[in-house]
């Protein structure tokens, strides 16, 4: 999705590129990205969207988070106005807490910032905090102001919308049947062993994308659907592969096999859950281990071809 054009918005450009980065906010950014904390200030990207976010609270699988912009003039009733003394970036920040939204954990990308301003969960501040204000109602649906705000609520939209694992509906089992195929199918067709399509027939494991891709045809479904009839995808593996740490991995992966970042994701959840599958039962797996053996060898193996 492209970042919609605003004169407003190329404004913000112009005054974030005269900026000069404090020390600290290079070395947080350089750092490997730890999981998200209140208080903290991320790059969020999704595709070629882009956004500055501050953490108001955080969740198993999802932040709370609101909007930041670096020209505090611009603002309505419910933007938040901190001095530069209130975070690492040393400028002066305006947090939109109408804006707030539930962001995935896997549009985050970088901690850029911490807040020296204690917020709640909507962006209000601690009441020992003296030093802020609140920003004006928007004067017209046709100031300037106006669109600025509009392109950063499309923005959170995006991002809030997020994701990149099959939902898995728990119908292939169902699919397969009605369309009369038995283990000798899957294994002529996917060329897989006779365990392994015992296991699909009974919706013990899911199908790979490339597996789904092959069975997509003989059931004349596209592969989207294919996928999303597989069984629930477990949620820790989900959450484990969408840590912002694990994204490093995931685009150095993608960048060896030449796909694109959500493909190179699902290429390592699926390896990760087959290879599983096959050792033990999915729920009593060690995710994060899992994970860690599948970068360990792809990686050294792409970084020695």
């Amino acid at each position: 999705m492209s970042q919609p054009s605003s004169s407003a918005y190329e404004r913000l450009r112009a005054a974030t590129a005269r900026l000069a980065v404090p020390k600290e906010v290079l070395a947080t950014a350089a750092a490997t990205p730890g999981d998200p904390r209140p208080g903290q200030i991320w790059r969020a990207v999704w595709d070629d969207v882009v956004e500055i976010v501050a953490i108001t609270a955080v969740d198993g699988v999802a932040v709370f988070a609101l909007p930041i912009s670096l020209e505090p003039r611009f603002h309505d009733s419910q933007t938040l106005l901190l001095p530069a003394s209130a975070s690492t970036l040393s400028q002066p920040l305006a947090l939109w807490c109408g804006l707030a939204r539930r962001l995935p954990w896997c549009v985050l990308d970088r901690q850029v910032s911490q807040l020296s301003v204690q917020l709640d969960a909507k962006g209000s501040p601690a009441q020992t905090a003296t030093d802020y204000r609140y920003g004006n109602p928007i004067p017209s649906s046709a100031a300037q102001v106006s669109e600025f705000r509009a392109v950063l609520a499309d923005t959170m939209d995006v991002l809030a919308s997020a994701h990149w694992a099959p939902q898995g509906s728990g119908n292939l089992a169902v699919l397969l049947k009605q369309r009369g195929l038995g283990p000798a199918d899957l294994i002529q067709h996917l060329g897989i062993e006779p365990p392994r399509a015992l296991a699909v027939l009974r919706a013990l494991t899911p199908l790979t994308p490339r597996e789904a891709g092959l069975l997509a045809p003989i059931l004349g479904l596209p592969l989207d659907d294919v996928l999303a009839a597989n069984p629930p995808l477990p949620d820790r593996l989900v959450h484990e592969l969408s840590r912002p740490a694990r994204r490093v991995q995931i685009r150095r992966l993608a960048q060896l096999t030449g796909t694109a970042e959500d493909d190179a994701r699902q290429q390592a959840l699926f390896a990760t859950l087959v290879l599983a599958a096959r050792q033990e039962r999915p729920a009593e797996a060690d995710w994060p281990a899992r994970v860690d053996r599948f970068f360990d060898v792809h990686l050294s193996q792409g970084g020695q071809r």
